[in-house]
C-alpha cells in the first residue's frame, strides 16, 4: 500500500506462539491489523490491544467480540442482496425456510423476517439451542414441510460439522426441497442455488477501507457488507427437484450446473 510497510503473518507457516505475537505487535507498533480469517481476526482481538484493527473472511464475525477500533468486511451479503436475489431466480419458491441458534442469528433472523416482506417472501423460522444434531433433524424434518426452500444460514451453533451439514441436506432432498446457500462449499453437499461474496472483490473493498482508516477516515459503518457476489445455480438439481427457476436471471449467473 502506497509507501507503507506490511509485516504478513501466515499462521499457517509460522511457528510463532502467543507471545511471540503480542512482541511483534509491541515491536512493530502497527497502525493498522488487518485479519484474514476466524482464527487471525480472534488472534488480533486478544493480542492487538486498542491498535486499529480490520477483518476479512471471518464468518459469523457477530460472534466475536470487537473493540470501538475495529472495522471489517462481513462474509455475507447483505439480507437485502440475499432475499432479493432468492426472489429474482427462484421466483416461485415464496415461503422460506431458515434454522438458527438464537445465540449467534437471533437479530440477523428478526431482521430477515422484515427484509423478506418487502421482496414478497414469507419467512418460516425454526430456532433450535444447544442443539444436539437428533434436534437439529427434528427441526428440520418438522420446518421442511412448510417451506419451498430452505435458506441455509452462517452459524456457528448449527451447521458444527460434516455430518450435521450432510444431515440437513439429505433432509431436505428426500423431501424435495432445494437448498439456498452462502458458499460455494455446499455446492458438493447439494445446494441448488449459492450466492457467494466474490473473494477478490473483498480483497480490493479491504484494501480501500485499509487506506480510508490510515488516513484517520473512518467509515460510518464498522462493518461493511461485501459489495461482490458469485452466484451459482445447480438447474440440474432443480430439475430434479421439480422446482422452476427464472430463465431470465441467467445472465447474472457466473456458475451454471447441468446435467451431463
Amino acid at each position: 500500500m502506497d509507501g507503507q510497510t506490511i509485516v504478513d503473518v501466515n499462521l499457517e507457516e509460522t511457528n510463532m506462539d502467543a507471545e511471540d505475537l503480542r512482541d511483534l505487535v509491541d515491536r512493530e507498533n502497527p497502525g493498522l491489523i488487518y485479519s484474514i480469517g476466524s482464527e487471525a481476526f480472534q488472534l488480533a482481538g486478544e493480542y492487538g490491544g486498542d491498535k486499529l484493527q480490520l477483518f476479512s473472511s471471518v464468518i459469523n464475525w457477530q460472534r466475536f467480540p470487537r473493540h470501538a477500533n475495529v472495522y471489517g468486511i462481513a462474509n455475507e451479503l447483505s439480507l437485502s442482496q440475499e432475499l432479493s436475489l432468492l426472489r429474482y431466480l427462484l421466483p416461485k419458491a415464496t415461503r422460506v425456510g431458515v434454522i438458527f441458534d438464537p445465540k449467534f442469528n437471533r437479530e440477523r433472523v428478526a431482521e430477515a423476517h422484515a427484509y423478506s416482506q418487502e421482496v414478497g417472501l414469507t419467512l418460516v423460522e425454526q430456532a433450535v439451542e444447544n442443539s444436539t444434531r437428533e434436534e437439529v433433524e427434528d427441526a428440520v424434518d418438522e420446518l421442511l414441510p412448510q417451506i419451498d426452500v430452505l435458506w441455509l444460514i452462517s452459524d456457528p451453533g448449527i451447521l458444527i460439522d460434516r455430518d450435521r451439514v450432510e444431515g440437513i441436506f439429505q433432509a431436505a432432498d428426500g423431501a424435495g426441497k432445494p437448498v439456498y446457500a452462502y458458499s460455494d462449499v455446499f455446492i458438493r453437499f447439494g445446494a441448488s442455488l449459492v450466492v457467494a461474496a466474490d473473494i477478490p472483490t473483498i480483497g480490493r473493498q479491504a484494501a480501500t477501507l485499509a487506506q480510508s482508516l490510515l488516513h484517520h477516515k473512518k467509515p460510518g459503518v464498522a462493518v461493511q457488507s461485501p459489495v461482490g457476489s458469485r452466484i451459482t445455480l445447480n438447474v440440474c438439481h432443480l430439475g430434479k427437484l421439480k422446482v422452476g427457476y427464472n430463465e431470465d436471471a441467467l445472465d447474472s449467473v457466473s456458475q451454471l450446473i447441468e446435467c451431463r
